[in-house]
């Protein structure tokens, strides 16, 4: 199949369903629609630019894609959001780069993206390795990953200018943020003299192994509105965030997911279950409710000797 070219004539709101198999350049989306894989899709730009681009009024979606291999000039090597809206949903996102800009993995300079069940995971940008919002774009991001990201600013998540921002039932963990100028390795919020970010994050387990730079960076020259509320944080971000819990995740560190909870993770059960919706997911496609209880971040708690979701 040639996807540059069922792109094309493609007409708006058409949905393309892709064959299982790798698709090399740059996919330039200029019309509303919808990517949808089936089978195992392998996005690849082989470093010539972004992977996605995205520029278009109205909505596209893409699902169940993974997106490698994209090298921005300026923002955005996995997929550069400049306008309209983005639904992102089961995709895996890694080893995109943006060294100039940032957003390795995504950058929103504009527009909106809603993005579900996705794992934003070993990107690098010098702002926002996995996530960039910028300017005045909009991004809620829920049931997912950012995981061993990097970046000078904003390991896994960087939101500036007039961004919004919402994170919901995430795991951002062992991301870096390197180099001289090195703030916030998971998180990096701050704002201009006219404008400053806003940013929620609520139900999420933020971890990082050591101290560094701070791990969750708001600015205090140019704040943001930051709100941290019902998460599990590192020992050290005591007194960040209402209603939180401190020390470390508990991660099992082991077999093909080790970012899925041990028996000893203080954040089984410890998640706010009315905030989540009946029949929501978590990233691996499991229930992220059982009964009336929920775990924090993106993976809900299985126990060793069970395949099922279990408390």
């Amino acid at each position: 199949m040639d996807l540059a070219l069922a792109l094309r004539d493609a007409k708006p709101n058409d949905t393309i369903s892709i064959p299982g198999g790798r698709y090399t350049g740059i996919l330039d989306i200029t019309k509303p629609v919808t990517l949808l894989a089936r089978g195992q899709v392998v996005l690849d730009a082989k470093h010539a630019g972004p992977c996605v681009r995205i520029r278009c009024e109205g909505l596209v979606r893409i699902s169940g894609c993974t997106i490698v291999g994209g090298e921005a000039i300026e923002g955005g090597g996995g997929i550069e959001l400049q306008q309209g809206t983005l639904e992102l949903s089961d995709c895996v996102v890694r080893f995109n780069k943006a060294p100039t800009y940032g957003g390795g993995g995504l950058f929103i300079g504009g527009g909106k993206a809603l993005v579900t069940r996705c794992r934003f995971e070993a990107n690098t940008g010098r702002q926002g390795g996995g996530i960039l919002v910028d300017e005045a774009g909009e991004l809620r991001l829920e049931h997912s990953t950012l995981i061993q990201n990097a970046a000078i600013e904003g390991g896994g998540l960087r939101a500036k200018e007039g961004a919004k921002v919402t994170v919901f039932a995430c795991t951002i963990a062992d991301n870096k943020a390197v180099g001289d100028a090195a703030n916030g390795a998971a998180v990096h919020v701050s704002g201009t003299t006219t404008r400053a970010p806003t940013v929620s994050v609520s139900n999420c387990i933020i971890s990082e192994r050591a101290k560094g730079p701070s791990c969750i960076f708001n600015s205090p020259k140019l704040p943001g509105a930051l709100t941290i509320t019902k998460s599990l944080l590192p020992e050290w971000s005591k007194g960040l965030g209402t209603d939180c819990f401190y020390g470390a995740a508990g991660f099992a560190m082991t077999g093909v997911e080790p970012y899925l909870l041990s028996d000893s993770s203080q954040a089984v059960g410890k998640a706010d279950s009315t905030a989540y919706t009946p029949g929501s997911k978590d990233v691996t496609g499991r229930p992220c409710l059982r009964g009336m209880q929920a775990d924090l971040g993106a993976f809900s708690f299985t126990p060793k000797s069970s395949s099922a979701v279990g408390y």
